[in-house]
Formats: structure tokens, sequence, C-alpha cells
């Protein structure tokens, strides 16, 4: 299979359980609309945190933009099918704690597991973590 598409497998994976799991509980947010927020934002992140940042910049940048993509996909999706943002502060604290301890163990598969990273299509290898 596709590295690409393992990959995003894997994250929409993880990013779908907890949208489903946690969104529904903490918000007025239907499962239906958790899955389509977790196709928004595992797509977003992917692209952003684990093909641009992960390779120039390391585990930790790439874990934390993660989560600042997560608040602000969260938070946008929340008011445009609220009117308002509806996620309890125990709600942000579990879903953006979960996805962080998510994503710092999926980047280090990323590491282990190289895909092709960049535009320039080189591989990310571990010996590229420049920053931790």
């Amino acid at each position: 299979m596709n590295k690409h598409l393992t990959s995003l497998l894997i994250k929409f994976i993880m990013i779908g359980l907890i949208s489903v799991i946690i969104l529904p509980l903490f918000a007025q947010i239907s499962s239906g609309q958790a899955i389509l927020i977790a196709v928004v934002l595992t797509a977003v992140a992917y692209l952003l945190g684990d093909l641009m940042i992960l390779p120039r910049y390391g585990n930790s940048t790439a874990t934390v933009l993660d989560v600042v993509l997560a608040a602000l996909v969260i938070g946008i999706s929340d008011w445009i099918i609220n009117g308002f943002a509806t996620l309890t502060p125990a709600g942000w604290a579990l879903f953006l704690g979960v996805l962080a301890i998510g994503e710092w163990f999926f980047h280090n598969y990323l590491k282990t597991s190289p895909v092709p990273a960049g535009d320039a299509g080189e591989e990310y290898s571990p010996n590229e973590d420049k920053v931790e």
C-alpha cells in the first residue's frame, strides 16, 4: 500500500476515534459531524505538521503545531455547526491532551517508517530530526 495512504489511514483512525468519543460527549456535535471534523483535521495536520514541519523541526514542534491546528479546526467547526462554541473546557483539555500524546507516538512511527516529505519528495529519516 502507498506509504502516504497507510500513514493517513493510521492518523485518521487515531483522530477519528478521539473525535467520535470526545466531541459528542463534551460539545453539541454529532458523531457524523465529529467524523467530518476528523477528516478535515487529518488532511490539514498531515500536510502541514507531518510532511512539512516534522522533517524540518522535529517531533516536539510538529506535535505543538498539530495541537494548535486541532484547536483551530475544532473551534471553527463548532462555531460553524452551532453558531457559537459548545465544547466545554474539560472537553478541550481532554481532546487536545489525548491528541498530543497520540501525535507524539504517530510522529515516532513516521520516523521509523519513512514517507516522502516536503515538496522536493525527499524521504524523512530519524537522522534528520533537527530540534528536540
